[in-house]
């Protein structure tokens, strides 16, 4: 097989949440591998610093600030993208956020905002790139899940839920867009270290010595994953070395659902 496969060279690719984290490890990956990149974002001050180094791959960029819940955040953010590059091929939907509650604590506006942030801006983002895709003929969609949306991880039920629904969202809009030349494909990241989950652990730590430890021996790999190592599933995903691949979730997970019962 021809390493030419997984070239991305001139594709147009947006990425949701692409300042940090797993977002900006995709965006560099992919203009890695010949992209020009769209960050979207909250304003963030990473925003500006991710497409930077976009450009110093040699590649075109843009940073839009976005707020992924609205629609008219996420219109923009098309808008703008055709205004720049006439074309969109890769839509990477991986902006959300979560917040540790059991169900029953858990107030409504909480619940409210899992779903809104990590459920409905897949809704969104698919649906306006779904729309440009299908004029120009297809293209690829690639949304950021998570293991907690394949198996029970109480405490976050909110956002597994709203993980689990990405996922089965993901199934049914790959067989809603087959015909039109677009696939529909999911990444389900394990515990990976991102800035949020560092923090996270840090202040966990004060409260229950031994939490990090406790956390990582449910990997069989034994350890936390990084960023980076998401981007090879993304760049297959979104390149031509997939080309029959759709509506399927690629665990990224260091074999954590393996044992998961």
């Amino acid at each position: 097989m021809s390493l030419s496969l997984f070239d991305l060279s001139d594709r147009v690719a947006i990425v949701t949440g692409g300042s940090r984290g797993i977002g900006r490890a995709i965006a560099l990956g992919f203009a890695d591998a010949g992209a020009h990149l769209v960050i979207a974002a909250r304003g963030t001050p990473d925003m500006e610093g991710a497409a930077a180094e976009v450009r110093a791959r040699g590649r075109r960029a843009l940073s839009v600030p976005t707020d992924v819940r609205r629609k008219a955040g996420v219109d923009n953010l098309v808008k703008r993208t055709l205004e720049e590059f006439g074309r969109i091929d890769i839509l990477v939907n991986n902006a959300g956020t979560y917040v540790w509650s059991p169900a029953v604590e858990m107030s409504e506006r909480a619940w409210d905002g899992m779903f809104s942030s990590n459920m409905k801006s897949v809704f969104l983002g698919s649906r306006a790139a779904a729309r440009v895709m299908m004029k120009q003929g297809g293209g690829t969609i690639i949304n950021i899940s998570s293991m907690a949306g394949l198996v029970p991880d109480p405490g976050r039920t909110a956002y597994s839920a709203a993980k689990a629904g990405v996922i089965n969202f993901t199934r049914n809009l790959a067989i809603e867009l087959a015909p039109h030349n677009i696939r529909v494909n999911a990444i389900a990241p394990g515990l990976i270290l991102t800035p949020g989950i560092k923090q996270e652990v840090k202040e966990t730590r004060k409260k229950r010595p031994g939490f990090r430890t406790s956390v990582v021996g449910r990997v069989p790999m034994g350890r936390v994953g990084m960023p980076e190592e998401l981007v090879g599933a993304a760049i297959y995903l979104a390149s031509a070395a997939s080309a029959y691949v759709t509506g399927t979730t690629l665990e990224v997970a260091g074999g954590l659902t393996i044992l998961a019962d």
